[in-house]
């Protein structure tokens, strides 16, 4: 049985109940009577907070379908769909409550920092967001770490901030222990990079063969203490005290089953030290947006 405390700190992404997403999928897309199978398990193991957006596809739409019959209650974080300078964001976000079929969010994000630079009165369209009651918490989702220096530095009104983090991908790092002394929330997502982690360092496409040799040795290293390399991206997150919530893409029942098993893993001390050493600056390894479309 796992702990909930574990599973507490997990945050359901849903961008595959919208989209194929990711290297290593080979599904595609999850159809509807799955993602109903997926929540009730995510819901009775202690996950209480999916993450989606507008620019997932159909993601809303099938979260809404599937909880409007379901007895399960979600806190529910959207996006504000970037490249949409038009909308505003009380529109997108009541339109994202019209396809979810909830009253408010738990948190509203812009989805990318580009709504924000382009635009700095996007926070207090935000703010305003958060008066009227349609969203408790907002924030934004980011990409670079000098993203959140900028924010940091204008004192920016924000709850969470949202970006990646994993074993190859630490360039956040040093921000954390700022950011939690500000009160804002670190959501991480991209802990397996898509599923990077998964792969066989011999399959890997051209432009990723750079990552092949440290991805060789980390699943050694992980096959030498016998923990499977999902428990290790996962534990390794999570071990990190200053992370408040961890964002977890499943695409299928039994991927949300050992991500829940995963959640309760501890790293041996030695092993953690080790996965220290796997750091990688290369931002063409660490942000799947710089990958060749496939």
């Amino acid at each position: 049985m796992t702990s909930q405390a574990h599973t507490q700190r997990l945050i359901l992404g849903t961008a595959q109940f919208g989209l194929p997403y990711g290297i290593s999928n080979q599904r595609g897309q999850v159809p509807e009577t799955e993602v109903a199978a997926i929540l009730a398990e995510a819901h009775s193991a202690g996950i209480d907070t999916l993450d989606t957006a507008a620019a997932y596809g159909s993601s809303e739409q099938c979260l809404g379908n599937v909880l409007s019959t379901s007895p399960a209650n979600f806190r529910i974080i959207s996006k504000y769909p970037p490249n949409q300078p038009d909308k505003s964001i009380a529109q997108a976000c009541l339109e994202s409550l019209e396809q979810l079929r909830v009253e408010k969010l738990h948190g509203y994000l812009l989805h990318s920092y580009a709504s924000y630079s382009d635009k700095p009165s996007a926070l207090d369209e935000l703010q305003q967001l958060k008066a009227t009651g349609l969203a408790e918490k907002v924030g934004v989702s980011l990409y670079h770490p000098s993203e959140a220096e900028t924010l940091l530095k204008q004192e920016a009104k924000i709850d969470i901030l949202q970006f990646p983090y994993s074993i190859f991908d630490r360039r956040f790092e040093e921000l954390l222990p700022e950011l939690r002394n500000r009160g804002i929330e670190t959501h991480v997502r991209s802990v397996y990079l898509q599923g990077l982690f998964f792969m066989q360092p011999t399959e890997l496409p051209l432009y990723l063969q750079e990552a092949a040799p440290k991805l060789e040795r980390l699943q050694q290293l992980a096959n030498a203490y016998q923990v499977p390399i999902g428990a290790v991206c996962l534990a390794f997150a999570l071990a990190n005290p200053y992370i408040s919530q961890v964002v977890i893409g499943v695409e299928s029942l039994q991927t949300l089953q050992e991500n829940i098993r995963y959640s309760s893993t501890t790293l041996p001390e030695a092993l953690y030290t080790a996965l220290l050493e796997f750091k990688e600056e290369n931002e063409n390894i660490l942000l799947p947006y710089k990958w060749p479309a496939r």
